[in-house]
């Protein structure tokens, strides 16, 4: 009889493991679907999150707007955007919408721009394109991209390719963006800006000009994170009383907005 006991525990207790690592938290996510691991990674840092139902609406569409906030959050700046909420600089945005403080602190910090006629349309959904542009500019590496006035998003997809951001996505350019791609890109996006606080700590040797002995120099060692400014607080102060202090960029290609 124990041994009949102890085999059905063994038997529950390999089952609860079982049901431990395969179980999705969103119930519309099976547990084979290519961004399954990917959603509930971004749900566990808080950066794309399902909705009040339970579910994750893997085929659903993403917005400008909840872009804007992915971008925010990727890069841990929640508490900074918040503070900015209010006014923004777009004729289009309400003030009182939830989107407003990620809005002024991404545009602020180059993540995405405006269209270029003063409206920044954050219910328009994004294309392929678009998404990757905000991962590429989150992670600073849109620095050194030249953009081909023939096609701006080229450079961008291909920095993104190199860095093997969309090598598990579904969707391709032109179209728009599912939630369950962007989980993916998300998810890549968080692991390369590990990667890329790593390979960016170097250690430098001081060195002297003294002619006599002198002790061993520690090496300094620096850590440089991706190139994205802090708002000042100026612009802080701004964004809650009156527009925020920087302007729309005028170079953006109609119809894209999230464009060079």
């Amino acid at each position: 009889m124990k041994k009949i006991i102890a085999t059905l525990l063994l038997i529950v207790l390999f089952m609860t493991a079982i049901l431990t690592v395969v179980a999705s938290p969103f119930r519309d996510v099976a547990d084979d679907a290519y961004y399954a691991a990917a959603a509930e990674r971004m749900a566990k840092l808080g950066i794309l999150t399902g909705y009040d139902d339970g579910l994750f609406y893997g085929h659903h569409y993403v917005t400008r707007a909840q872009m804007a906030a992915l971008g925010c959050k990727i890069l841990g700046k929640v508490d900074e955007a918040l503070s900015l909420a209010g006014k923004t600089v777009f004729n289009d945005v309400d003030e009182k919408g939830w989107y407003t403080g990620y809005i002024n602190y991404a545009v602020a910090n180059g993540i995405v721009i405006g269209d270029g006629d003063g409206n920044f349309r954050p219910d328009d959904k994004v294309k392929y394109e678009e998404a990757i542009k905000v991962i590429i500019c989150v992670l600073g590496l849109d620095k050194d991209i030249v953009v081909d006035p023939a096609d701006w998003s080229k450079g961008y997809l291909e920095a993104a390719k190199k860095m093997g951001l969309t090598n598990n996505l579904k969707g391709k350019k032109g179209e728009y963006m599912v939630r369950g791609d962007v989980a993916v890109i998300c998810d890549a996006g968080v692991t390369a800006s590990k990667e890329i606080n790593k390979e960016t700590v170097t250690s430098t040797v001081k060195t002297t000009t003294t002619t006599t002995p002198s002790k061993p120099v520690e090496p300094e060692v620096t850590t440089k994170k991706p190139s994205v400014n802090k708002p000042s607080a100026s612009t802080t102060t701004a964004a809650t009383t009156t527009a925020p202090a920087y302007t729309t960029r005028e170079d953006a290609l109609p119809g894209f907005g999230f464009g060079n």
